[in-house]
């Protein structure tokens, strides 16, 4: 866990620094992060793993092509829905249109990235490493899942209302 702990925050300080050239890095962001990272994804990529080879033992490539195409079917979509619910819950927002307008975008780019690396992973890693090779490609891929984070053109998490918001005063327009 500590393994994915430390590349999920700094995915995330690559993400704001590098991709969304944040001048100020946004600490509880990356906490969040860190957080759904550690405690959501790592205990659901160790368990995929080795559900995976109780379900499909062995490394032949039948049995690595059908691990790969079930984990993109079924993991994938659980890992993604779990990401984005559980950053929202984080951050007191609902998730569910966050989760329409971004996960298509997110599944398909995963589609392109997960299964060369899985293929690798399940048809010539032993077992007991098989986490630490996803967790190297988990480091790239949770670069993106923060950029999709917080990309607004392909969909925001909508806030819930907990307390009624404060009203605003109107702006008015200098035009001299």
């Amino acid at each position: 866990m500590m393994v994915y702990a430390t590349l999920w925050t700094a995915a995330d300080i690559v993400e704001q620094k590098y991709i969304s050239k944040k001048e100020q890095h946004n600490v509880q962001k990356t906490v969040r992060i860190a957080t759904v990272g550690t405690f959501v994804i790592a205990p659901l990529v160790f368990n995929w793993i080795k559900l995976a080879e109780r379900l499909f033992p062995g490394k032949s490539v039948r049995t690595v092509l059908t691990k790969v195409l079930i984990e993109q079917v079924t993991f994938a979509p659980v890992s993604i829905t779990s990401f984005y619910a559980a950053t929202s819950l984080l951050e007191r927002k609902n998730f569910v249109e966050e989760l329409k307008a971004k996960f298509p975008v997110t599944w398909k780019t995963g589609i392109t990235f997960w299964p060369f690396l899985q293929v690798i992973n399940f048809g010539l890693v032993p077992l007991n490493y098989r986490p630490f090779v996803v967790a190297g490609g988990s480091f790239v891929w949770s670069i993106f899942l923060c950029f999709m984070k917080e990309d607004k053109k392909n969909g925001g998490a909508v806030e819930i209302e907990i307390i009624p918001p404060v009203a605003q005063k109107k702006e008015t327009k200098n035009t001299s």
